[in-house]
């Protein structure tokens, strides 16, 4: 009995069940939406493409074409450098009008003696002399 012989340049060509299984092609977020600056000063729209662990994520994933994806990536760095993100934990909610430094934090207890303390001296004037 004789064996087939194979032929190799006969073989029919297959598409790839990865292309055939692939899914729609992303459009890019920005592009629809009409942006072509990516600021980095807005934080609402960077923390949309930064994890909770502080990476960008990937274009393959967020659907952000090549170009816009770099300059993501270059907003992204700006915004930790100034921290408005933070390279571990992603996004950092800003306090605002708050100075840290005068901010104490009372107890209940410790307000309602505080405020028995108080007694209103009289006002005392202050002369300037020109």
């Amino acid at each position: 009995m004789q064996k087939k012989r194979r032929r190799p340049h006969l073989r029919r060509k297959r598409i790839p069940t990865s292309i055939l299984l692939r899914s729609k092609r992303k459009l890019c977020p920005f592009k629809e939406a009409g942006i072509d600056r990516i600021d980095y000063k807005d934080v609402e729209l960077l923390k949309d493409y930064v994890t909770q662990g502080g990476k960008i994520i990937p274009s393959r994933i967020s659907g952000v074409c090549s170009s816009n994806q770099r300059k993501l990536k270059i907003a992204v760095r700006r915004a930790r450098n100034i921290a408005l993100l933070s390279p571990m934990k992603g996004y950092v909610p800003q306090q605002l009008n708050t100075d840290r430094r005068f901010s104490v934090q009372t107890t209940p207890l410790a307000a309602a003696s505080a405020e028995d303390d108080i007694v209103p001296d009289k006002q005392e004037s202050i002369d300037i002399k020109t």
